[in-house]
């Protein structure tokens, strides 16, 4: 109980985290030049990083955790063996909620990426992966072919974002650089 309870209040806090950070002055994408130039899926560039734009992800991000809360307290009522073990059954949305956000930005601070922020100190690595005929994503889109999917290596798991741009790449790059982070 005290892990599901943990996993929970994890998730709530980054995405009152990254609701904060949306905030922040965006360093990159700024203009719809660059936004279309990033994606976090290979079928749709990414939305611009404003409430307004990303209001429906928000609004499903937030439903799934309360109504998540909420069949806790449901099951708490019921305290039974069998009851207790749908916990887990219940964590199964939370796996995959980083999609419900096509959000990807730089800020001061760190990387916006899906409904995870990453603070410069935590990003341990970046490389820029060729989407060759070898890649998961070849073919997928015309536009994403023989381009790069950008793989940011944290403390704990991996971002990924698809540039399309050899321009995006470099400024990705230089800001990157800038930061100190290290290069594969």
């Amino acid at each position: 109980m005290w892990i599901f309870i943990a996993i929970v209040f994890y998730y709530a806090y980054r995405f009152i985290q990254l609701l904060i950070k949306m905030k922040q002055d965006i360093v990159l994408p700024v203009t719809t030049d660059e936004l279309a130039s990033i994606r976090k899926e290979p079928r749709k560039t990414v939305k611009s990083p404003t409430y307004t734009s990303q209001k429906a992800g928000i609004i499903l991000y937030a439903l799934v955790l309360t109504s998540i809360i909420g069949m806790f307290i449901l099951i708490l009522q019921f305290q039974h063996d069998f009851v207790l073990m749908l916990y887990f059954l219940f964590m199964i949305p939370v796996i995959d909620m980083s999609n419900f956000l096509n959000l990807f930005a730089v800020t001061k601070d760190g990387i916006l990426c899906g409904a995870r922020f990453a603070s410069w100190k935590s990003i341990k690595s970046f490389e820029f992966v060729r989407i060759d005929v070898k890649h998961n994503y070849y073919g997928v889109s015309r536009e994403i072919n023989d381009q790069y999917e950008l793989r940011i290596k944290t403390r704990f798991n991996t971002l990924t974002c698809i540039v399309t741009t050899e321009e995006m790449k470099g400024k990705l790059g230089d800001l990157m650089g800038e930061e100190n982070v290290k290069a594969e």
